[in-house]
């Protein structure tokens, strides 16, 4: 038997959020595909080194940038709170 949907009719719908999720506008989300043998070293180095993986991801993320003659995070994440005040 095919379940009901509940009727909505007179009720505002808010957009929909995941449960149990918060919004902060300046971070944005992305996935990272890695190949197995990649995040399986990964996952050594941060138990080794008492890391997480994000850490270590945002490392290497920070070094491709810099290597381009970006500035580091920090100094990007200073510089844009700057502009929203």
């Amino acid at each position: 038997m095919a379940k009901r949907r509940r009727s909505t009719a007179g009720k505002e719908s808010a957009p929909a959020k995941p449960a149990g999720r918060w919004t902060r506008p300046d971070i944005k989300h992305t996935s990272v595909y890695l190949p197995e043998a990649a995040y399986e070293a990964l996952r050594q180095v941060a138990f080794d080194e008492r890391r997480k993986i994000h850490d270590l991801l945002l490392e290497g993320v920070e070094l491709a940038l810099k290597k381009r003659g970006y500035p580091t995070l920090a100094d990007m994440k200073a510089k844009w709170q700057r502009k929203e005040r």
